[in-house]
């Protein structure tokens, strides 16, 4: 099992560990008083894989079944010059590698992570810059439709500095949390 396993996986292990736990100091009643060191080391395993399952669970994540239905998508779309920008959040950040890598994979030029101008440096969800919201590419618009098929819900805004029609910035801001 890995570090950055599936939480699932990961709190299944830590219940294991303290299921383990607590056999191995039973069994030392009866037998042997080292399995109070095993049981003890099993307790203290336990909680630190919860602790990473409920911090795994905070992040943002392609799945693996939804990272490649996602790349069959984008490979169906024509492709576009794509920007990827991240707010200096590491959670973001690391979001924003996984959809860079995802559009690389599919064949899209994409390009970054690069970090958010300060002013963006609040906002919350994914954002799809275009030239004009007047009159987007058509390839935003396909774009779009293809991440809200992935349950990737990104709201499209004009930015002054994408000079060139064909070109679009992706904008990974921090994850939203409930209230």
């Amino acid at each position: 099992m890995r570090w950055d396993q599936s939480p699932r996986y990961l709190m299944l292990a830590s219940f294991a560990a303290a299921f383990a736990s607590a056999g191995a100091a039973l069994a030392a009643i009866w037998d042997h008083a080292g399995y109070n060191v095993g049981a003890g080391l099993l307790a203290l395993l336990s909680p630190v894989l919860a602790w990473r399952a409920w911090n795994l669970t905070r992040h943002r994540r392609l799945e693996r079944i939804q990272r490649s239905q996602l790349v069959l998508r984008l490979r169906q779309l024509p492709p576009v010059d794509l920007r990827i920008v991240a707010v200096p959040d590491r959670e973001a950040v690391g979001f924003a590698r996984q959809l860079r890598d995802a559009f690389v994979e599919a064949g899209w030029p994409a390009t970054g992570v690069y970090r958010a101008l300060p002013a963006h440096t609040g906002r919350t969800g994914l954002f799809l810059w275009v030239p004009d919201t007047n009159a987007p590419p058509p390839a935003a618009q396909y774009l779009l439709l293809a991440l809200s098929e992935f349950g990737l819900q990104a709201v499209r805004s004009a930015s002054v500095k994408l000079s060139d029609a064909n070109t679009l910035e992706l904008l990974v801001g921090l994850r939203r949390t409930a209230e």
